[in-house]
């Protein structure tokens, strides 16, 4: 067991990272995002690199020699986003576990220490998304979503033109991004979750290999408890998306008709 300065106990977090075909740049920011967090006197962290069976190079991060509490699984086959964060979830012992992409800039560091007391001493709140921002503009980038209809994503799809109206509800648009409020459908790319109850619900399910995961994960484990979006913590996402290939909408229909009959067709 590990205390801070004042000795009290250290808040126990691990994070982990899904890796597939490691680049430089994600390299480079998760080597980064890792000496930010560690600087952090009162939490003790590990992280987890998983490399999700890469066809072209094995997950290769050197890592100074003073870091200690990385460990990095590569994985044998590639059965999606949320198998490769499950894999590792029988390994982890923290009070809270932080599911994140390769392309998250963490360096609101004052932001995160405030939305980790905040899931804390919420003992409600099971799960916690923060305030997401471009790489390139710095602008919000509106992930604080409803729940899915069938006609909203069928709008969303067609292009920003269609239903502009109810596309802006649908991301809330005017009141979703200035204070604490419910989070319907918490965006895969960063996510802050008690990891008990993570546990409890084994993590998401394995049957979504890519995309709606993370909205299955957020109606699953809010029946144990809140999931927050909370604003007062900012991350930078580079945004790497695949739908617009054949391959990326081939996934995402498949993913989008399991999610409807898992819960039922809401069409409008």
């Amino acid at each position: 067991m590990s205390f801070s300065k004042t000795g009290l106990r250290k808040v126990k977090i691990s994070v982990a990272i899904v890796f597939y075909n490691l680049t430089k740049d994600d390299e480079k920011q998760t080597l980064e995002n890792i000496e930010r967090l560690n600087s952090i006197d009162s939490f003790d962290f590990s992280f987890y690199l998983i490399d999700n069976a890469s066809p072209d190079r094995k997950l290769n991060i050197k890592l100074p020699v003073q870091i200690k509490n990385v460990y990095i699984k590569h994985l044998e086959k590639n059965k999606g986003f949320g198998a490769g964060h499950n894999s590792i979830l029988e390994d982890i012992d923290s009070d809270f576990h932080i599911i994140m992409n390769p392309d998250i800039n963490i360096n609101d560091i004052a932001g995160f220490i405030k939305a980790i007391n905040y899931i804390q001493i919420n003992r409600d709140v099971v799960m916690l998304s923060p305030l997401v921002r471009n790489e390139s503009d710095g602008k919000i980038q509106y992930l604080n979503r409803k729940e899915p209809t069938v006609f909203d994503l069928l709008i969303r799809f067609l292009g920003p033109s269609f239903f502009p109206k109810r596309q802006a509800q649908f991301v809330k648009k005017e009141n979703g991004y200035s204070h604490i409020q419910p989070d319907d459908n918490a965006t895969g790319a960063f996510m802050i979750a008690r990891t008990k109850v993570l546990k409890s619900i084994n993590g998401f399910d394995t049957r979504f290999f890519m995309y709606f995961e993370d909205t299955d994960l957020t109606k699953r484990i809010s029946k144990k408890g809140k999931v927050i979006f909370y604003p007062y913590f900012t991350v930078v996402h580079g945004w790497k998306r695949e739908n617009h290939s054949i391959k990326g909408i081939s996934f995402m229909v498949k993913s989008m008709i399991l999610y409807f009959n898992k819960w039922g067709w809401s069409l409008y």
